[in-house]
């Protein structure tokens, strides 16, 4: 596969755009100085699974990859913070990771707490904002698995609002954000719909359950968190969905365009309610109206990896549909993200959004320059319609370990010998243009 990489900001201060995609040297693309570009990193990508979490025995049989230290952040945060400075790099998307913060319940491990306090005070001496996320994936094995996680009421209304105060009196004077939790949808999904991750059940009844309890997750780690001086953000996790079709049968298209409806009001419509109305809506259960949930959040943040095409039979495939399709099984689409972007300010006028992760895992550094740089296009585009967009992360600036690939395939800018790919150069011009016009 070749890709002819798109520069939207070339070395040499000149923005072009090349590989026939996007011409022309208008402002729209001139990156907006709003933009504040970060990089982004789950627990396990960055040090590896927890020992105690509840991935840790599908690692041990095999059913996930070996993860061993991840990325090797953990190990040597102090250079890698540096690097990620000298790209011109100000946020750093970081999981505080639960089950290494409390491996058994109850029990606060210090040595992990100092460890990650020494991660965020090296970041604020690097000029690099954090924000944590509390939740991306894996948990506590004891959490999941003996207090049955979030598909219990205890845990949720009892556990869950204890780690998230302790959280915040921990480490609140050190980050700049919070994300409660990353990806429910997909978490969810993984878990109880489609079962590739644990507890690998593939029940819609439970995936309703489960995701119904994550909407009141975050929400509740928002009302904790709100008074506090650290943005909290919510996080939607985006596909635009299109109708497939693969016949000229008229009932087909009919039948995947219910689909895609039906999904779009789970994945997307459920938070527009929540945020607009208030109201918590997920299929399958009595609408649950919250006080405060209106209008809830500092800002909306949202994860954007692709697009999909939907078919008759409820199968999912890439969109456009000759889109090539990275090793992890996804199908990046620059544009879907300037839709994204475009439906959310449409949906939620007046509210600030940031994009809290968006990248690509292969071993074809030219694909990643050539998404890079349009997505730049895009968000510049989108910022310069009137979208209110802040922060954006990268997936992943260094190389790390990622659940579909392991550490067989690069998932960064820069490999695990700490050398630098032609992408780290693209963004390192972005960021500087940026800088210079924010100046």
């Amino acid at each position: 596969m070749t890709h002819n990489p798109v520069s939207a900001l070339a070395p040499d201060g000149a923005p072009t755009a090349t590989s026939g995609a996007i011409s022309g040297d208008g402002p729209d693309l001139i990156p907006p100085p709003s933009i504040r570009w970060g990089a982004a990193a789950t627990a396990s990508g960055a040090e590896g699974i927890a020992p105690r979490c509840n991935w840790s025995t599908w690692e041990a049989d095999g059913r996930l990859p070996i993860s061993s230290v991840g990325s090797g952040f953990g190990l040597d945060f102090r250079s890698d913070l540096q690097l990620l400075a000298d790209l011109g790099l100000s946020s750093l998307r970081l999981t505080l990771d639960w089950a290494r913060l409390e491996p058994w319940s109850g029990r606060w491990d210090t040595d992990a707490t100092d460890h990650f306090t020494e991660i965020l005070e090296a970041a604020r001496g690097a000029g690099i904002d954090v924000w944590a996320t509390l939740i991306d994936g894996p948990l506590p094995g004891w959490f999941e698995e003996d207090e049955r996680g979030f598909r219990d009421d205890v845990a949720l209304r009892k556990t869950w609002p204890r780690h998230v105060d302790r959280i915040a009196e921990t480490f609140g004077d050190l980050v700049a954000g919070w994300i409660p939790v990353l990806d429910p949808y997909t978490l969810a999904a993984e878990g109880f719909l489609v079962g590739t991750k644990p507890p690998a059940m593939t029940n819609p009844e439970r995936f309703a359950d489960v995701l119904l309890a994550l909407h009141r997750a975050s929400f509740e780690a928002w009302r904790l968190l709100e008074s506090g001086e650290p943005l909290v953000a919510c996080c939607i996790d985006t596909a635009p969905l299109f109708v497939g079709v693969q016949s000229r049968e008229p009932d087909e298209r009919v039948e995947a365009a219910k689909h895609v409806k039906r999904l779009d009001r789970i994945r997307f419509g459920s938070w527009m309610r929540a945020l607009r109305d208030g109201v918590i809506s997920i299929p399958g259960h009595a609408e649950i109206e919250l006080d405060g949930l209106a209008g809830a959040y500092d800002v909306i943040g949202f994860t954007y990896r692709g697009a999909a095409s939907v078919y008759a039979d409820g199968t999912f495939g890439p969109y456009p549909t000759d889109a090539p399709i990275a090793p992890d099984g996804r199908s990046p689409w620059a544009e879907g993200l300037g839709l994204v972007a475009r439906r959310l300010d449409e949906e939620l006028p007046k509210r600030r959004f940031a994009v809290l992760g968006t990248g690509l895992t292969t071993p074809d550094d030219d694909w990643r320059t050539d998404l890079l740089g349009q997505t730049a296009i895009e968000l510049t585009r989108a910022v310069n319609d009137g979208v209110d967009i802040g922060d954006v992360f990268w997936e992943s600036v260094l190389d790390g370990w990622t659940p579909e690939c392991g550490n067989g395939v690069p998932n960064g800018m820069i490999d695990p010998m700490r050398n630098e790919r032609p992408s780290a150069e693209l963004l390192r011009s972005i960021t500087a243009k940026n800088g210079m016009l924010g100046s």
